[in-house]
């Protein structure tokens, strides 16, 4: 009979991204939904705040799901049932985000903490035996210690339940980032090995699809479900060359140098640990270019409020800042054409505030554009050199 630890992956195999690996991330492709229809149903600043804190939230609990899973034999039976019932804990988190803040933040948090302490709790098994062990047994406690914390958020209201979760979602990541130690013991986590991380970068480029896909999902959504015009043609025609900019600032250059970073590392993990958290605020970023999208659809001739104006040139400088940051430390030279975007987005904020929404998408969706062609103007320097 094989022992638990017989569950842990060999340090020295890699492997590709399995079927049930992509299984366990279609769920996120609703989540991004729902995301995005909590922000459409409150464009203002109190409901980006709330939509913030559910995102991170959502993203500690898929990328703490990612990392464990890197460790384990997906092919054993056990951790494939792991999987799957983390899977159905994700749906029903999911299918309570946009009542988050209202009536279904009970089923939020118990979907939340299943994934969260039920993922930990079978780690803690599974590692017993191996160098790992105490680290899970650790993380453990940090999960049942922030658990409190959540449960009385979907007891408190209003402001109070954004306070709580806000904090806990700020522990949660505290944690990580510090390694989860405990008092008079410190953490006891050590590097990944290469090999995990390129396993990591493969899913992070697949979740990145996820993202984008449902952005385009959107896009098509809301212009199906207006009447047809000329200027929702003109909206949806350059919503979409946005969005292949995204795709195209992300494969064409970012990636590339990631994939160059890892290779080349010693500690390649950590390169990858950094790109985890540049990859939420590349999400967040996308949620808030997916709702301002739709809300010039519905009416491209709209007043470009304050809300609207940090949706629709937020987004992209929250996408395009992140990339910048992770190129930086992987590369250690600083992107200037992401840095020259930023500034021309909140340039044209300003430019388009007394203008339609239909303006400011076209404005901010010409931001993209050009980064991309600076991108492929890079790429191709590169090569020739």
């Amino acid at each position: 009979m094989r022992t638990p630890s017989s569950l842990v992956r060999p340090r020295e195999v890699a492997r590709a991204v399995t079927p049930v690996e992509l299984f366990f991330d279609l769920v996120y492709v609703f989540t991004v939904s729902q995301l995005a229809r909590h922000l459409f149903e409150h464009p203002d600043g109190h409901g980006m705040l709330e939509t913030a804190v559910l995102t991170l939230a959502v993203m500690y609990a898929w990328f703490m799901t990612v990392w464990t899973s890197n460790w384990l034999d997906v092919e054993r039976q056990p951790v494939r049932l792991l999987m799957l019932v983390l899977m159905f804990a994700s749906l029903l988190m999911s299918t309570s985000i946009a009542a988050a803040f209202g009536d279904r933040a009970w089923l939020f948090v118990l979907g939340y903490l299943s994934i969260q302490i039920g993922r930990t709790l079978f780690a803690v098994i599974a590692f017993r035996g191996h160098r790992l062990h105490m680290h899970f047994v650790n993380a453990l406690a940090w999960e049942l210690g922030t658990a409190p914390i959540w449960i009385a958020g979907a007891v408190a209201d209003g402001d109070l339940r954004l306070a709580l979760w806000a904090a806990a979602t700020l522990l949660s990541y505290g944690g990580v980032i510090a390694g989860h130690p405990l008092p008079a013991r410190k953490s006891p986590f050590s590097s990944d090995s290469q090999i995990y991380a390129e396993h990591l970068l493969e899913r992070f480029r697949l979740f990145f699809l996820i993202a984008l896909g449902e952005t385009v999902l959107t896009l098509g959504n809301a212009f199906a479900g207006e009447p047809l015009a000329a200027e929702r043609l003109l909206v949806l025609a350059v919503a979409f060359a946005g969005t292949v900019s995204l795709w195209w600032c992300y494969f064409h250059r970012s990636e590339e140098i990631g994939v160059s970073a890892v290779e080349d590392a010693t500690d390649a993990s950590r390169i990858v640990g950094f790109g985890n958290y540049t990859l939420i605020a590349m999400v967040i970023g996308i949620v808030a270019i997916a709702v301002g999208d739709e809300l010039a659809i519905a009416d491209p001739g709209g007043a470009n409020s304050l809300s609207t104006a940090a949706l629709v040139f937020g987004g992209p400088a929250i996408f395009l800042l992140a990339q910048f940051v992770f190129m930086r430390r992987a590369t250690g030279r600083a992107p200037q054409a992401r840095i020259l975007a930023c500034l021309a987005l909140v340039a044209l904020a300003l430019v388009t505030a007394p203008l339609s929404l239909l303006a400011a998408i076209v404005a901010s969706s010409a931001v993209l554009a050009a980064v991309a062609f600076a991108d492929t103007r890079g790429e191709r320097a590169d090569a020739r050199t």
